[in-house]
């Protein structure tokens, strides 16, 4: 590390132009992550938080919620089965509310499940559902206005008073509104809490009229949420290729810049070892220092975002993001490596003569 400390210390101006990069890649990458986890939990936060194991829905839904049916009977079986410890119906339906019967119009994900349903969220602000006519909404409807006892208005007959905001609770882009209505004949689907010891068991005896699924594999279901996740999650593999090749080229041209040096230290007595561990020890110098600074000035961009973007990058999710940076930094180092094997101490030293 002395030789790597040495040199960082000799050759500023080289070594601060490569940790900008660095720093501007990270950077992105980190923004990039936030905006696919903040993408995420506002297109499906409200399956993703569900106190649910897992969820059956129609076999010809392919997975997609809103074209699953299911019978009030078939929720009774289903809570007969062994193993079953609570199952809860949900229906979803994709609606627009006018707010207090004004020009203002929300449009919203209604999830009507039973009254005391494990799926309705914990209350931020005001109290639970009571009865029917009530209802529990996401807290970015405060944003835009609407507070508690305002009326959510749906066509002519139907109104729902808001009693309670809740967090992190939205569905294709759109705020949930939870509401009791557990009386339906039809619903979408039964989110179930089972004994996991069982749960082979119990996907094997709903296995010819439902699809048991994960809710991960619940997400998938949800209009455009994969394509919009591959996309962002190709554009962070893309950074971390182009992190890999920018520190790759830029150490094997230092490296061969400094072909001589290395001959003279390796007829001097140098190891191989001893030169690998510098060239290594300055990528991790580097890198480190420089993903510090990215998460700095990522944090700081997040406080400049305004609160309805989505984004979302938690501690340790910077932190593992920072990990993948650190071991792509040293993999790109790993073709300068090789040259370092190479170098012949004589034809080193012969060619420096020249």
């Amino acid at each position: 590390m002395f030789l790597a400390i040495r040199e960082l210390a000799h050759a500023k101006i080289r070594y601060a132009l490569i940790g900008l990069i660095i720093v501007l890649i990270a950077s992105l990458i980190f923004i990039i992550s936030g905006l696919a986890k903040g993408l995420s939990a506002d297109n499906a936060s409200a399956i993703q938080n569900m106190k649910a194991d897992y969820i059956l829905m129609d076999t010809d839904a392919e997975l997609e919620m809103t074209k699953s049916f299911i019978s009030r009977t078939d929720l009774d079986n289903v809570l007969q089965m062994d193993g079953i410890e609570q199952a809860n119906s949900l229906s979803v339906r994709m609606m627009n509310a006018s707010v207090n019967g004004s020009d203002q119009n929300e449009d919203v994900a209604l999830f009507v499940t039973d009254g005391d349903s494990m799926l309705l969220p914990s209350v931020r602000d005001g109290s639970p559902i009571t009865q029917e006519d009530e209802a529990i909404v996401d807290a970015s409807l405060q944003r835009e206005g609407i507070e508690i006892g305002d009326r959510l208005v749906f066509g002519e007959e139907s109104e729902l008073t808001v009693v309670g905001f809740t967090d992190s609770q939205r569905y294709s882009h759109t705020p949930v509104v939870f509401v009791d209505g557990g009386g339906r004949e039809t619903i979408n689907a039964i989110a179930i809490s089972v004994d996991e010891s069982r749960a082979d068991e119990i996907r094997n005896a709903v296995g010819n009229s439902f699809d048991m699924v994960t809710k991960d594999e619940a997400l998938k279901g949800i209009p455009s949420y994969s394509q919009e996740q591959a996309s962002l999650n190709m554009m962070i593999v893309f950074l971390f290729v182009i992190t890999a090749f920018v520190l790759a080229a830029f150490f094997y041209v230092i490296t061969l810049q400094k072909r001589d040096q290395f001959g003279v230290l390796k007829a001097l007595g140098a190891k191989t070892t001893y030169l690998a561990q510098n060239l290594v020890g300055q990528v991790v110098l580097i890198s480190i220092m420089c993903i510090g600074i990215a998460m700095g000035l990522t944090l700081g961009i997040a406080e400049l975002l305004p609160e309805e973007m989505p984004f979302l990058l938690t501690a340790d999710e910077m932190v593992q993001t920072s990990i993948l940076i650190l071991i792509v930094s040293i993999i790109g180092a790993f073709l300068s490596l090789i040259q370092i094997v190479k170098i012949d101490p004589i034809e080193a030293i012969e060619g420096a003569g020249k």
